[in-house]
């Protein structure tokens, strides 16, 4: 009976396996394989849960395929998806599962671009060492089969590690050697990218003219090969050059046009550099009004950038959770296809063996519950994976919020720190009018003794004091587009109107803003009498309140 058993189950597995062979013999060829990878990677930029959805179906066709090179390919593919989303961990592992599969099928060439992307990886994450023997084992790679444009992007990356580690000797050593084997291929991307690379490299060092030559090469280079990143890149680094060296009107011009570029290939990041730049150049030229102008529009994009990408790392969460519960549906459909057809098999075996197939159906029914309970469970921990990947990124939003509320209050405290300063320079002031109403009374010696200590002391106090425009600066930084209400309610507001405005706003006692203005509380009523009037301000309505409030 055992032996019959036996002979049983290999007939079945032989009509299994027949079916399964005749199944998929709609192969699955390279081509197939890299038309999907390069409609993934054309998503990537724009798309990335698009891009994790189309790597993931390439992934289970290589499956299905048992198509190593798909799958690691797959892998990556992802890796550089969750990399560019700065979900590290995901990253790390999807690489690490396609280096596993490359070097099974002894895939030379892609163990070392895998490498290559590690190491970018582990420079992300701040762990030089792993990025630099991964960049090591890549070149290494490389020199082995000969392939010159490897050994270039390899040296490339390594002279950017060491550039990191401001060990500037090995990286412009490093870089030169990509850009002669970039000469040496006739690479006019890859010469683009090294000159911009060593141009950065002579701006750290402050050698600015070398710096300079290397920039408009690699603006000559990105401009033939229309690459606009590249020249909007190239355009700020030499709007940086001048900026540095005094030569604020072509450090404009530069900036610029790196905005219009910039703002032509809709790359946010590189528009919110362009106005932080333009407003450096501003401020050096002490045009204050513009610098604040680009830095708040540099800002605002940039808190754009933030949203975007946070909506974007939810988005590719929820694709992932998407991704794995259709995985988890597709080996249930497979698993009870399987079974489906193997009662189809044992009812075709002959009656004489019924017996025998009702007591492999019960086996097979048990197997079904135990495999659904593991597959339950397989769920429910892919499920709290997912909520703690979720949690994460909710954390890094909140640490994130944390920190600007930070600078907010860190902002405050000066903004308090400096009207303090204020209150304390005219009560200095208060107390130097009443002494010198004392000396006018006492004995001519008297009177010269006390005016020196009145001299030394006014000289003090020029010594520490700071004015109204740095007192509206860091007010402006706290309380945001605060003056801009006041005059879009009356434009004729004077100076002293917007900071005893400004003072309220801070809500000091009556006394600390009399003081602050150097002047009697009557006239602080009057003045402020004044400025109710200006907002138009019923009878009812309280002026401190509607000020608060604004």
């Amino acid at each position: 009976m055992k032996r019959f058993t036996i002979f049983f189950f290999y007939i079945l597995f032989q009509i299994s396996n027949n079916h399964l062979q005749a199944s998929s013999s709609h192969d699955i060829h390279d081509e197939k394989i890299e038309e999907l990878l390069k409609q993934a990677q054309e998503l990537l930029p724009a798309k990335p849960d698009s891009s994790v959805l189309i790597a993931d179906l390439i992934l289970e066709l290589s499956k299905q395929e048992n198509y190593k090179k798909g799958q690691a390919k797959a892998h990556q593919l992802i890796g550089s998806v969750f990399y560019h989303q700065s979900v590290y961990h995901e990253a790390l592992i999807h690489l690490q599962q396609a280096e596993v599969l490359l070097k099974d099928i002894g895939n030379e060439s892609g163990i070392a671009e895998n490498h290559g992307q590690l190491g970018l990886l582990y420079a992300t994450i701040k762990q030089p060492e792993l990025a630099h023997k991964y960049q090591e084992e890549a070149l290494k790679i490389y020199e082995k089969l000969g392939d010159k444009k490897g050994l270039a992007y390899a040296y490339g990356n390594l002279g950017r590690l060491y550039e990191k580690k401001q060990q500037y000797v090995q990286a412009i050593n490093y870089q030169e050697k990509a850009l002669n084997f970039y000469t040496e291929i006739n690479d006019s991307s890859g010469l683009a990218t090294i000159m911009e690379n060593i141009g950065s490299i002579y701006e750290d060092k402050e050698m600015f003219k070398i710096a300079h030559s290397f920039f408009m090469k690699s603006l000559h280079l990105s401009a033939k090969n229309k690459d606009s990143l590249l020249m909007a890149i190239n355009l700020n680094n030499i709007a940086d050059i001048y900026r540095k060296t005094g030569i604020y009107d072509s450090a404009i011009h530069y900036t610029n046009r790196s905005l219009q570029i910039s703002i032509n290939i809709k790359d946010k990041y590189q528009i919110s550099s362009a106005y932080k730049d333009l407003s450096k150049i501003y401020s050096g030229l002490k045009d204050y009004h513009n610098a604040y102008k680009n830095l708040e529009l540099g800002r605002t994009i940039y808190e754009d950038i933030y949203k975007s990408e946070t909506a974007r790392q939810v988005s590719l969460m929820q694709s992932l959770f998407q991704m794995e519960r259709k995985n988890s549906e597709i080996q249930k459909l497979e698993h009870d296809k399987k079974f489906n057809y193997l009662i189809k098999s044992i009812l075709t075996a002959g009656l004489f063996i019924v017996v025998l197939i009702g007591a492999l159906i019960i086996s097979r029914q048990k197997n079904r519950l135990l495999n659904k309970e593991k597959q339950l469970k397989s769920d429910k921990e892919q499920f709290e994976a997912h909520t703690s990947r979720m949690n994460n990124a909710l954390e890094t939003i909140n640490i994130k919020r944390q920190q600007l509320q930070t600078e907010l209050d860190t902002k405050a405290k000066s903004l308090t720190a400096h009207t303090l300063h204020i209150i304390g320079k005219n009560k200095m002031l208060e107390e130097i009018r009443e002494m010198l109403n004392l000396t006018i009374k006492e004995e001519p010696k008297v009177q010269k003794r006390n005016l020196k200590k009145l001299i030394k002391q006014i000289d003090q106090s020029f010594i520490q004091d700071k004015d109204w425009t740095d007192f509206r600066t860091i007010f402006e930084q706290v309380h945001q587009d605060f003056f801009i209400k006041l005059q879009q309610i009356n434009s004729d507001l004077t100076p002293a109107d917007l900071r005893l405005a400004a003072l309220i706003k801070l809500n000091l006692p009556s006394k600390d803003i009399a003081t602050t203005l150097g002047i009697s509380q009557d006239s602080l009523r009057i003045a402020r009498y004044r400025l109710r009037k200006k907002m138009n301000l019923s009878e009812g309505e309280n002026l401190i309140n509607f000020i608060l409030n604004l």
